[in-house]
């Protein structure tokens, strides 16, 4: 049925090359006692399936929609027509759910509601009845339909707004893709190459990573000259990004004219014909490549623990070695060791200075770039006017909601790797577990924070409903493919996408620029304000944790030390074969962390032979 190939493992599960490198890693850092950093590594190991996501993005009437129905091979999945324009994102879900299939699901900035697959249109369209309906009080910012015998397997697709052209802002989703098994397919047109805005696009987004596919449609329209548009835009591509790059072409209408014929050679054959086998398959090689990378991060945080114990054998191996001549100075770092103990409650008072200016150069940070954001809005109304917002209300509301996660969760990333790398790195060099732990913790106080904001006027009525800001980290959702805002919060840490829902701000914008310009002002204080509380959530969270981390950090590594002096005396005084058995010892331990850390970085340099 045109799936993508077939993989060597389950979707999700790790390869077996690197839960090989994963395992025996592990075994090495319980070995040393390093518990907490091999739970970590064998979380990220076995995480569960991640979201494999491809978001379709084009400009208007690029037949993006139809693609997409084209991909899951069912035919008019999503609205389609030569007057239909999508007005917001609409993501599909292979779902095998016998009550959930065929079902749409709107997400509301009041929370999601459930409908039948066959009323999308009224809802997600710019002609659509619910959209153009002026009683309507609130419509959704984006939309997900479930369905059943996808025919790209385990893949969400989601169909971005045709309104308003390429959005700039999905060049950071391209970016961000390697981390997140999410690719971009960008729509072209089979009439004529690649336009300016289209150029530039793929571009950007194709010089970050190799999560691009660009994908030529309607070329049963143009059976002439497609090929040679073809042929055109990959010389364009290739001469741009110095490199060469498949462009697809692909008819959608016999694709879906394909998936209702009976007899499966023929379908087959119609697949292969209309090029839509081929753009799923490269679609699942792109994804199942990407899929990797996060096991990846499993044995990352393995090579960080067995570099610290490499470190740590090969110091006792040299300090047996010199004897006691080595004293001295193992003497000296314990009581460095110690005078930091002695120290310690003078430095839990700067800490909480320091966490304190921190959590202020956010609120900073964030201040300025809500002023950017209210400028860019300020400027758009005073320079196109409300008419122009109210032909693609629904469009814009989402647009503006998409800048304030985008401020949010770009002010917490910030913020965690300020933390990491001002505070946390600097003293617990040698523990890289003690920040996988925090930052975990401090992310889990960030989901499902909800605020009660301010109320927006109204021309005929009083007062609109309140404004329902809700923050949460959705990670791995159908919603976070859908906004396509994945913040990499930390060293390390995915959490996901940051969701500030915007209430009705397209009420406000149908109640005039004055109410507009107050309810953007309201919202992005009631932003700046939701932010601070998540950052004094985090300050309040990690402080106690890092004094006690602290604490028990510099407590074991003076008892290292003194094993280590012990060792050293004991060797002294040892008669040479009991020397050179210690020595025997520990240098066979530092050969086999050493092999360990040769196979996690053979693995990571990309060498999976």
């Amino acid at each position: 049925m045109g799936e993508s190939a077939p993989q060597d493992t389950p979707p999700g599960a790790a390869p077996a090359d690197v839960t090989a490198v994963v395992d025996g890693a592990v075994k090495v850092l319980r070995a040393y006692q390093q518990d907490a950093l091999a739970d970590v590594a064998l979380t990220k190991l076995n995480r569960g399936v991640q979201e494999r996501t491809a978001v379709v993005v084009g400009e208007v009437q690029r037949g993006k929609s139809s693609l997409v129905n084209a991909l899951v091979g069912q035919r008019d999945l999503c609205p389609v027509g030569v007057d239909v324009t999508s007005s917001v994102a609409v993501g599909v879900t292979p779902d095998a759910d016998l009550e959930t299939a065929r079902m749409a699901e709107l997400f509301f900035p009041t929370g999601p509601r459930r409908i039948d697959a066959a009323e999308l249109a009224q809802w997600v369209t710019t002609t659509g009845t619910q959209v153009c309906d002026p009683r309507v009080d609130e419509l959704p910012t984006a939309a997900a339909v479930a369905v059943r015998d996808s025919h790209i397997r385990d893949v969400t697709l989601v169909d971005t707004p045709g309104v308003g052209g390429l959005d700039s802002g999905l060049t950071r989703l391209a970016a961000q893709s390697a981390e997140q098994a999410c690719v971009l397919v960008l729509v072209c047109d089979a009439t004529s190459p690649l336009t300016a805005p289209e150029m530039a696009f793929v571009t950007e987004a194709a010089a970050t990573v190799d999560s691009v596919i660009v994908v030529v449609t309607k070329t049963d329209k143009n059976l002439r000259r497609w090929r040679e548009i073809v042929a055109e835009n990959e010389q364009i591509l290739a001469d741009r990004l110095g490199r060469p790059v498949t462009v697809f072409g692909v008819s959608s209408l016999l694709a879906v004219i394909a998936a209702d014929v009976a007899d499966p050679a023929v379908r087959t054959r119609l697949e292969e014909d209309s090029g839509i086998t081929a753009l799923r398959a490269e679609i699942g090689r792109r994804l199942d490549a990407a899929a990797e990378l996060p096991h990846l991060d499993a044995v990352r945080t393995c090579l960080e623990g067995l570099r610290s114990i490499r470190s740590t054998v090969s110091r006792e191996l040299d300090a047996v070695a010199a004897g006691a001549d080595a004293l001295p100075d193992l003497t000296a770092d314990v009581a460095r060791l110690a005078e930091l103990q002695e120290q310690s409650r003078q430095w839990e008072q700067y800490l909480a200075r320091d966490l304190t200016l921190l959590r202020q150069s956010a609120i900073d940070d964030l201040e300025r770039r809500l002023d950017e954001i209210r400028g860019k809005w300020t400027t758009y109304v005073n320079t196109h006017g409300m008419a122009v917002l109210r032909r693609s209300e629904q469009k814009f509301t989402a647009d503006m909601q998409t800048d304030l996660q985008q401020a949010m969760a770009q002010t917490l990333s910030t913020f965690l790797a300020r933390l990491h790398d001002e505070i946390i790195a600097p003293r617990f060099a040698d523990d890289p577990s003690i920040w996988e732990e925090l930052s975990t913790r401090i992310v889990a106080t960030m989901q499902d924070k909800r605020i009660e904001t301010h109320q927006v006027g109204n021309k005929r009525q009083g007062l609109l409903d309140p404004t329902l800001l809700t923050m949460g980290v959705v990670g791995g959702s159908t919603l976070g493919g859908l906004l396509g805002l994945s913040a990499l919060m930390g060293v390390g840490v995915v959490v996901g996408t940051v969701w500030v829902g915007v209430n009705l701000s397209f009420r406000a914008i149908r109640a005039g620029k004055t109410n507009l310009l107050t309810w953007l002002r309201e919202t992005i204080a009631t932003t700046k304000a939701a932010t601070g509380r998540l950052l004094e959530s985090a300050v309040a969270q990690s402080r106690p944790e890092i004094i006690i981390r602290y604490r028990d950090y510099l407590r074991t590594s003076i008892e290292q030390l003194q094993k280590t002096i012990n060792e050293v005396q004991k060797s002294a005084s040892a008669d040479a074969a009991a020397r050179e058995k210690t020595t025997a010892r520990l240098t066979t331990n530092l050969q086999i962390v050493d092999k360990r850390i040769a196979a996690a970085e053979q693995l990571l340099a990309g060498d999976r032979s």
